[in-house]
């Protein structure tokens, strides 16, 4: 695992278009969500995946819709879940920076309270669960409301053909990715809720040899 911090990247392996420098993480402050699109973390994934799927490498900004895209989610589901129906939200934002299809086989809650969303951009094929060079999916999924029966938390575990992690809503030990021999994981972004009630990742998958501007 590489650990990038916060970094620009202008330009990868697979990306059609040059990208505007953009840091990510770097969108989340707090924007008040009309009420419309408060109504279910369904409707959410939703909204976001009609705005995601409609992406591309292509465009120069592919980057900073992809950002904003990821924080509307996050953000949006702390006015969503509140008071006593406050629930964590935990989004992993994944972009393939490599010449290669990456075979995405299985993104699921190892705890939580939802289903685990997948949000691709044009560049992935649904049939075949694969995302090829220059794409990008959002990975996404909420806790049940903590009780004194359970604590609510999110642990979302994520299995490739190139690499396999566990990225959870808190920092520590649960955050672990493990990458095959001649690629490399490095982590653009990774935010955290003071109070613990989101995390939020990007992860970029490259060659070890490639060269990452």
């Amino acid at each position: 695992m590489n650990s990038m911090g916060k970094i620009t990247h202008t330009n990868l392996p697979g990306i059609k278009s040059p990208q505007a420098a953009h840091i990510f993480g770097s969108l989340n402050t707090n924007l008040k969500v009309p009420p419309s699109d408060l109504h279910s973390d369904a409707k959410l994934v939703q909204r976001c995946y009609s705005q995601v799927n409609e992406l591309s490498s292509s465009i120069h900004d592919f980057f900073i819709r992809l950002d904003q895209e990821a924080w509307f989610l996050v953000n949006s589901s702390a006015q969503l879940f509140t008071g006593l129906s406050s629930r964590r939200c935990v989004s992993i934002g994944l972009l393939n920076g490599t010449n290669e299809t990456i075979q995405i086989k299985s993104a699921k809650l190892i705890e939580g309270g939802s289903p685990c969303y997948i949000i691709p951009s044009k560049e992935y094929d649904k049939i075949q669960g694969t995302l090829k060079p220059g794409g990008a999916v959002i990975i996404c999924g909420w806790g049940a409301s903590p009780s004194f029966l359970q604590s609510g938390r999110v642990l979302i575990n994520v299995e490739t053909n190139l690499f396999s992690g566990d990225m959870s809503d808190r920092k520590g030990i649960e955050t672990t990715i493990h990458s095959l021999p001649g690629y490399q994981v490095g982590f653009l972004e990774k935010s955290f809720d003071e109070n613990g009630w989101w995390a939020k990742y990007w992860i970029l998958v490259s060659r070890e040899d490639d060269t990452i501007v």
